[in-house]
């Protein structure tokens, strides 16, 4: 490895991480707002896929 591979930072890929967190937070509001914990797991995975590739697209 020479120099310059030793100075850069690896990039951190953190999908998981925020479809874990947007469907965790689905699931509280899907059932306070539709009354079934399947949508709001779908819409929060969905915002989390989102938020993901918005912020990896820096």
């Amino acid at each position: 490895m020479n120099e310059d591979g030793k100075s850069k930072k690896p990039k951190t890929n953190n999908m998981g991480l925020a479809i874990a967190m947007g469907a965790g937070l689905g699931i509280i509001f899907g059932e306070f707002a539709f009354d079934s914990v399947g949508i709001g797991l779908v819409i929060g995975a969905g915002i989390g896929i989102a938020f993901s590739s918005f912020n990896h697209s820096k």
